[in-house]
């Protein structure tokens, strides 16, 4: 069972200038924050982005404005492509724009290296480490609610802040040393240990997450009209991710994240409704279709989340560029 560590130290000291230099892939609604937050903290941050977005971010800075950490600018490092090497990549992008992202930063400028993915889904983890084969990649898990609204402006406005790392099979120093840096930021982070601690982490973050995405992004609600008119829906997707989990050794709280839902300001919007309202691609099957791999390969039944992915999918394809 994963334990998590909190603030507790490591029997073993990390190398004295460790994270050292942290690259962010993807100064997005959520690694633009913390590029920001660990930048303002004196830290070496370097951006990667496309080449308006560095452009941009180089020139003007990386505005965030937070109702937890208040508003300001941070002046960091912007390229639209990684040439030096560096000590903690932290990958930021959408699953949709993964691919694209991974070629700017090359895996030499990765080896030995902290990646620590804040992407959304279960299936990232293994594209990672095929990709940074020389690099250590814990499983983590973010929750916060924060939206790129323009390129480097971040607009962070939800009341919690948190992050989970899981170390097991990753240098326990290295983790808990970059998830000091990161407390430092006012941020709330568990380290956790132990031989299922990474289902764990990703699992419970599914299970949080997946029920609002869905069912926000069919029925173009936010949380409070997704929790009235279709709260068996999100009762039914939280539930198939539980029964997943369970036969993969982590147990999940269904009634515990219906009343995490209930909790939820009412107008809050998954970054999947958001995405769908701007004609973007949809994480659909990152999150829907990762679920319904998963549960096939451990025998679970889905009936719920494979209505509304396949109803989703229909929605993207329809939404997609025409090509010739």
């Amino acid at each position: 069972m994963s334990q998590p560590l909190g603030n507790a130290g490591s029997d073993q000291s990390p190398p004295p200038t460790f994270p050292g230099r942290i690259t962010v892939l993807g100064p997005g609604g959520v690694g633009g924050l913390l590029a920001g937050l660990l930048a303002r903290d004196g830290r070496e941050v370097t951006v990667v982005a496309t080449e308006s977005t560095a452009a941009h971010i180089a020139s003007e800075g990386l505005r965030v404005d937070s109702a937890v950490f208040g508003d300001f600018t941070a002046e960091v490092e912007a390229v639209s492509q990684a040439t030096a090497p560096t000590d903690v990549l932290v990958v930021g992008c959408k699953a949709t724009s993964l691919d694209a992202a991974l070629r700017r930063v090359p895996a030499e400028c990765v080896s030995g290296a902290l990646v620590l993915p804040l992407l959304n889904g279960l299936e990232h983890m293994a594209v990672l480490r095929s990709c940074y084969p020389g690099a250590h990649v814990p499983a983590a898990a973010i929750r916060v609610e924060s939206t790129r609204v323009a390129p480097g402006r971040i607009v962070q406005s939800s009341p919690f802040t948190m992050l989970d790392i899981a170390c097991s099979g990753v240098p326990a120093e290295r983790v808990e040393a970059l998830a000091e840096a990161v407390r430092t930021t006012g941020f709330s982070v568990q380290v956790h240990d132990g031989e299922n601690a990474e289902n764990t982490v990703l699992w419970t973050k599914l299970h949080v997450l997946l029920p609002m995405a869905l069912v926000c992004a069919h029925s173009g609600l936010p949380v409070e009209g997704a929790r009235t008119t279709r709260r068996d829906d999100l009762a039914g997707v939280a539930g198939e991710v539980a029964d997943t989990a369970v036969r993969l050794g982590v147990r999940l709280d269904t009634a515990g994240v219906l009343a995490m839902v209930d909790a939820i300001p009412g107008r809050t919007k998954p970054s999947m409704l958001r995405d769908r309202e701007a004609g973007r691609p949809m994480e659909v099957d990152a999150l829907g279709g990762a679920l319904l791999r998963a549960a096939r390969r451990v025998g679970a039944d889905t009936p719920v989340a494979a209505r509304i992915v396949a109803e989703l999918e229909r929605v993207d394809r329809a939404s997609a560029p025409a090509t010739s």
